[in-house]
């Protein structure tokens, strides 16, 4: 299947603005799966959780979700991107996840940085994915900085990881090659570009988004501009999951005990 990553610099607070981004991004192209940045449609940096609120939504039937699934209706697709969920007293950092059409989920980001938890609740579960074509999981960000989230996910059968992403640092882009080789599983990582202000300094989005292969090669990468970037992957390839010293690396990491995230 055709596969993407797509990053734009994201207009804090301007949702509309952005859905015009995203479309103009994506109108002449043609993929089969697609994921977006983090909080994709209305920005990072908000001042307060109030602030937040006023562009939190349903992951279920709010504006981006709506946009969405016109959207992967039209390019016959599967998306994932970031939102802010409103759900009861909690505001959730969200991928949502639709197909061709069809809302098929949500995973909330489990671990948050100490600027998101003044704002957000901590999700508190994993769970793949299926829209016909492939297995896969959401890992949002700082999620990929702990590797037993990604193990998770490929033991309940992932053949492909996904990162909807903000950040600013190099690490994360050495990160998801990282996750990729020790999972034996390739890996696309969205992060957007572009610039906010937090606590009156400027803060730029790196962008780099990349699609990394099992052994940690690079198949598509960005530099810090918006940028749509495509690799073919064969999800079937990746139910097996094998490496130079090992025909079966999850039988291996079986041997381990791993549960889950859990709040206290």
């Amino acid at each position: 299947m055709q596969t993407a990553f797509l990053q734009y610099p994201v207009s804090l607070g301007d949702r509309e603005a952005n859905f015009r981004k995203i479309r103009k991004a994506v109108e002449s192209a043609n993929f089969d799966f697609l994921v977006m940045p983090e909080l994709c449609t209305i920005g990072y940096f908000h001042n307060s959780r109030d602030a937040l609120l006023l562009n939190a939504e349903s992951a279920i039937d709010g504006p981006t979700a709506q946009f969405l699934l016109k959207l992967s209706a039209d390019k016959n697709a599967t998306l994932i991107a970031g939102i802010a969920e409103h759900d009861g007293d909690h505001i959730y950092n969200t991928a949502i996840v639709v197909s061709r059409g069809k809302w098929l989920g949500k995973q909330q980001k489990c671990h948050l940085s100490r600027i998101e938890k003044i704002l957000f609740t901590p999700g508190d579960s994993y769970a793949c994915f299926d829209d016909g074509a492939c297995r896969f999981g959401v890992l949002t960000c700082f999620d990929l900085w702990i590797p037993e989230a990604a193990r998770l996910l490929v033991r309940q059968g992932a053949q492909l990881l996904c990162c909807p992403a903000n950040y600013g640092g190099p690490w994360t882009t050495q990160l998801a090659r990282i996750r990729a080789m020790e999972n034996a599983t390739p890996l696309i990582c969205a992060n957007r570009t572009g610039m906010e202000m937090y606590l009156g300094e400027e803060e730029t989005f790196r962008g780099e988004s990349q699609i990394v292969g099992p052994m940690g090669e690079i198949w598509a990468s960005a530099t810090e501009e918006t940028s749509l970037g495509l690799s073919i992957i064969d999800p079937a390839s990746y139910i097996l999951k094998a490496n130079p010293m090992c025909d079966d690396l999850m039988k291996e990491a079986n041997r381990y005990e791993l549960s889950g995230p859990y709040l206290k």
